[in-house]
């Protein structure tokens, strides 16, 4: 006789917890059992505390740090304002001084008039290099009253050079040193009256005989009935078989630093 089975019924098995289900529970408690113990504790502070300490280093060190990086950013901000402050005070400085030493060089100028001549102050518009070889032009012209051959002055009593062209607001001016040009002078403390020629950029020769006494540092002035200087004998030069002698004179204004010129007005009117 044959039997017959029937096949298992698994079914309760499904009714039931899922073993699968039950891996992580057993993970977590013993996770947590192994940290409970003492031993585990002491492990992990172990390894961990290099770790706490390099972490602890390195945020003290940016904290620390960035405090100075502010603290150099603000002085540096400083130092700039600073610096700022000192150069506005330079230049105001500057402006000051500036402005003391025209009103000085002005009142000077003024109080060396002689009352019987009638001086124009005028400001130099163009020097040398900028014009034309050794002349200048200034700032007063016909409708101030200045003419041709109106003689010019710097620093109130050196004779520089004369009106050569006027226009209505300003005039052109040969300087007496200009190369050719030919200037009455007297000579030392005798006045000798002579003809000097320019030589260009201040510097003037004039030819005497050998036997008229003069020497390097006398003065050379021009015909005026003010008091003027208008060089100083800088060199002699003469030869044993030459009966006459080269004086050699320059004028002692600096043109390239003129900022005014007085017009000695010839038209009175």
């Amino acid at each position: 006789m044959k039997m017959s089975f029937h096949p298992r019924n698994n079914s309760y098995l499904g009714k039931g917890p899922n073993r699968n289900s039950l891996l992580p529970v057993f993970g977590i408690f013993f996770i947590i059992v192994i940290f409970s113990m003492s031993w585990t504790r002491n492990i992990l502070f172990m390894t961990g505390s290099p770790l706490w300490t390099v972490r602890n280093n390195i945020n003290y060190f940016f904290s620390n740090n960035f405090g100075i990086f502010n603290s150099k950013i603000g002085l540096l901000k400083e130092n700039s304002l600073l610096k700022d402050k000192i150069k506005l005070q330079e230049k105001e400085y500057a402006l000051f001084s500036l402005l003391k030493k025209e009103n000085e060089d002005l009142k000077n100028v003024l109080n060396r008039k002689n009352s019987d001549q009638k001086f124009l102050l005028s400001v130099v518009l163009v020097k040398p290099f900028l014009s034309a070889y050794d002349t200048l032009i200034i700032d007063v012209g016909a409708s101030n009253g200045v003419t041709i051959g109106d003689k010019v002055l710097a620093d109130g009593n050196t004779f520089i050079g004369y009106v050569s062209e006027v226009y209505s607001g300003s005039s052109k001016i040969i300087l007496y040193s200009s190369p050719g040009e030919k200037v009455k002078i007297l000579i030392g403390n005798n006045n000798i009256e002579k003809e000097a020629t320019g030589l260009g950029s201040g510097n003037f020769k004039v030819e005497t005989p050998r036997e008229i006494d003069v020497k390097e540092g006398d003065s050379i002035t021009m015909p005026s009935i003010s008091a003027n200087i208008f060089g100083v004998i800088e060199k002699i030069e003469f030869k044993e078989s030459d009966s006459f002698q080269t004086i050699l004179f320059k004028n002692p204004i600096n043109i390239a630093e003129l900022k005014w010129v007085e017009v000695l007005l010839s038209n009175k009117k």
